[in-house]
């Protein structure tokens, strides 16, 4: 599901709101020839931010309805590496998207608060690090 909808949907998405929002956008370049579209209209406004949301959940749906079975010899340290597994696949499976509002969030949607990079920034660190450190670990291994 990741790479047939959720991947490119977040990537078409961010493209949209890069290509119709940025600096020399088609939003501005509309506005040269008709000024009444040039109101200030912030690229998150609500219909935007709810086509934002919805495709975010939809790509977590699978780590938030699904949970894998917990046996009886698990103790709280098992149970613990699956919630982080599971918080791992959820960043994942939003990076497309964290990571555009990761760079994108300054000097397109004019959000430069910390907290804004800091909510954003732990899924996108968490979705790299697992996306190029697991190959890397599985290339690397000595158990051959």
């Amino acid at each position: 599901k990741f790479f047939v909808q959720d991947f490119p949907q977040q990537m078409c998405i961010v493209a949209y709101l890069f290509a119709w929002y940025s600096e020399n956008g088609l939003r501005c370049q509309m506005c040269l020839f008709h000024p009444s579209h040039c109101d200030d209209e912030h690229p998150l406004h609500y219909t935007n931010l709810l086509v934002c949301i919805c495709t975010l959940i939809s790509a977590m749906a699978n780590q938030l309805l699904l949970q894998a079975k917990l046996k009886r010899g698990y103790d709280s340290e098992d149970e613990c590496v699956l919630c982080f597994f599971r918080v791992v696949m959820l960043s994942v499976s939003v990076l497309p998207f964290t990571t555009a509002l990761f760079f994108l969030s300054a000097f397109l949607l004019h959000m430069r608060s910390i907290l804004i990079y800091f909510i954003v920034g732990i899924p996108m660190v968490l979705g790299w690090g697992t996306c190029l450190c697991v190959p890397m670990f599985a290339c690397c291994d000595d158990d051959f």
